[in-house]
């Protein structure tokens, strides 16, 4: 209920940039969901086509309006449970493409029942002392904004998404499709909007105020769909992503929700902490009575079939991979260097070594390394004293209260 995927809001942005001059079209048979018809294209396609995370519909009936058409529904998840429909003329094929992957907490009573029942007593302590380390060493505070955020935090926290997903794919070398500049301004002018009326949502993780996570969520009234979720990849240790997913599935259980939805795509993350996976098709609705309605149906069907075996195929990552490679995805500007570190046991400053600060972007290399460290013995980032040598750029010296270390780049 409640489908933020067929609201108007997301109906008229979708249209603003992705619609071009087409008009919105309502089948009166089909009022939630919401078509185009591409101008030389013989189907109609729902608005939102493949950026929802599920559209779901009731077919109230023939309808003359259908007649002779052929409709194309993306992505319309098996646990919508869409009823068949019951006509002698209009028929219905399902096209599968994806799984889906889901946290049906509707029979838990909080968040530590659920990972009570889904991980061993070893990845309950793990989470735990992972969110009692990164809360020693860092400032970290947690932002859940739906239903109101300023402009001004949510541009800071777009721009800091943008960043994170950037570093984050172009380290993969893949071209990442959200990236594109014609979908981020999308997803840039529909979520706040979305935020306001409380169908959509950011959880964003802070480190002394910067965002080192965020997770893109969109409601319905009882389901919670995780759209896009990226972190600093230096604070990789810590499992950021891991203590996001606790702090949504409080957030559901505080709101009565009873689905926590990851979506499509196949990540390890997504197997270990769903307890169901399900699957996503998509809806072909023809007139069987129509010569070339049937003709449509069968093309699409075997257009969909055709993608769907070269995905399983990994031909979809050769092709992200050289959209990277031509240059159709921004990139990383940052250089990875690779480094050892060495335990010093005494160690004494002097003239040839300058502290640094570790917070300016001129170091921010050093990150990996001494956050790694924290992990192993964690104090507060505070106590953390670096010095550059000044006679080699390639040589740190690090001061904690534990211990002291040589970190030497390899350039």
């Amino acid at each position: 209920m409640n489908n933020p995927f067929t609201s108007q809001t997301f109906v008229k942005i979708w249209m603003k940039h992705f619609g071009g001059s087409n008009s919105v079209i309502v089948f009166d048979n089909l009022k939630e969901v919401k078509f185009y018809k591409p101008k030389y294209l013989p189907f109609y396609i729902n608005v939102g086509k493949n950026l929802t995370k599920g559209i779901g519909y009731n077919y109230e009936g023939d309808s003359p309006s259908l007649k002779g058409k052929a409709l194309l529904i993306y992505d319309v998840p098996e646990y919508f449970d869409i009823k068949p429909l019951k006509s002698k003329r209009y028929k219905l094929k399902k096209i599968f493409q994806y799984r889906g992957f889901l946290m049906n907490i509707s029979d838990f009573e909080n968040t530590e029942q659920y990972i009570k029942k889904q991980f061993s007593s070893k990845n309950r302590r793990e989470f735990r002392s992972n969110e009692r380390r990164l809360n020693i060493c860092f400032d970290i505070s947690y932002k859940f904004y739906h239903g109101d955020i300023s402009k001004t935090d949510y541009d800071f926290v777009f721009k800091h998404f943008y960043r994170l997903l950037n570093i984050r794919f172009s380290g993969k070398n893949i071209n990442y499709h959200h990236l594109n500049p014609k979908k981020w301004d999308y997803y840039k002018a529909l979520v706040y909007p979305l935020i306001q009326e409380k169908k959509a949502s950011l959880l964003v993780v802070y480190d002394s105020g910067i965002p080192i996570g965020i997770t893109l969520n969109f409601h319905s009234d009882k389901i919670l769909f995780e759209t896009i979720t990226v972190f600093d990849i230096d604070y990789y240790k810590f499992s950021i992503g891991k203590q996001s997913i606790l702090k949504l599935l409080d957030w559901c259980f505080e709101n009565n929700y009873e689905i926590s939805d990851f979506s499509k795509g196949k990540f390890d993350y997504k197997y270990k902490w769903s307890n169901l996976v399900y699957d996503f098709h998509y809806h072909i609705i023809y007139d069987s009575f129509s010569l070339w309605s049937r003709f449509v149906a069968k093309l699409l069907e075997s257009f969909f079939k055709l993608k769907l075996f070269l995905r399983t195929h990994h031909f979809n990552v050769l092709y992200r991979k050289f959209l990277y490679k031509v240059g159709e995805s921004p990139k990383k500007t940052e250089i990875k260097q690779r480094y050892k570190v060495q335990k010093l046991e005494a160690f004494e400053l002097d003239s040839s070594y300058q502290k640094i600060d570790l917070k300016s972007q001129k170091y921010s290399f050093l990150k990996h390394p001494i956050y790694t460290y924290l992990f192993a013995k964690p104090e507060p980032i505070e106590n953390i004293k670096v010095y550059e040598n000044l006679n080699s750029e390639k040589k740190f010296v690090m001061i904690g209260e534990n211990q002291q270390l040589l970190i030497e780049f390899d350039c």
